[in-house]
């Protein structure tokens, strides 16, 4: 696999609370996560920190994933120690208390292909027939959305399309969506909603598929997109590409 990742912390905020990796282990599988922390000020700085490095400690360390059981049960176990983690941080800490991160990833063994999310930074898988949104949004709008209450162009614009279902570190119990896809993608791309927010799926199709520009152009033009567009939120993207087709 070969990947690039960057962030940035955009026109407007004064903190960039992402973080993100990407990791390869000594058997050949990689890992790649995208966290977008939430919570104010450095709050969302540190918890974000502590799930990449969390999961990467854990993936550093991690037993063979041959089998769907094993990486379900490593995910489930990784997921909830970062949230453990984050959430006894807060309880102790005042002024962090409240703070959280969304977390999506993607895993790659020799055998198959997963996915996970927690949050509403996204996973988008590209195949034959084009990108694909793979990852379900955990927001009120996306909620919103599926109830058919409101419209896609309603969406855009609504008053709580920020506000989360659904976070690493701010409850006990939390959702993870965990699927194992078709390992014959071109590209993975994860992302914090800093790019999906405010550029439009065609334009970032477009990019990923360039067969002109590097991974790390196609990075970068999608960060420089979204600063161009306003660039009000912090924006990270990690490309990976699949080169075992």
């Amino acid at each position: 696999m070969k990947a690039f990742g960057s962030t940035d912390i955009g026109n407007v905020r004064q903190e960039n609370e992402d973080d993100f990796c990407y990791l390869e282990n000594d058997r050949g599988d990689c890992i790649a996560i995208v966290c977008d922390g939430i919570g104010g000020s450095a709050a969302g700085e540190v918890a974000s920190h502590i799930a990449v490095h969390t999961i990467k400690d854990a993936f550093i360390q991690s037993p063979v994933l041959d089998h769907d059981y094993e990486v379900d049960e490593w995910i489930q176990t990784t997921l909830n120690k970062a949230n453990d983690a984050i959430y006894y941080k807060a309880q102790h800490n005042k002024s962090e208390r409240g703070m959280g991160t969304t977390c999506v990833g993607f895993l790659m063994t020799k055998k198959s292909a997963y996915i996970f999310n927690v949050g509403d930074s996204r996973v988008y898988a590209d195949y034959a027939e084009g990108l694909i949104q793979m990852s379900e949004d955990h927001n009120v709008v996306s909620r919103l959305l599926r109830k058919g209450e409101i419209t896609k162009e309603e969406a855009r614009w609504h008053k709580q399309r920020n506000t989360l279902t659904n976070a690493l570190g701010v409850w006990h119990v939390f959702q993870i969506d965990l699927h194992k896809i078709e390992n014959t993608f071109q590209y993975i791309l994860l992302s914090s909603d800093g790019l999906h927010g405010y550029v439009s799926h065609n334009d970032i199709q477009k990019i990923v598929e360039d067969p002109q520009m590097s991974l790390e152009e196609k990075t970068k033009e999608l960060i420089s997109k979204a600063n161009r567009a306003g660039g009000y939120d912090n924006c990270t993207v990690v490309i990976v590409e699949n080169d075992r087709l």
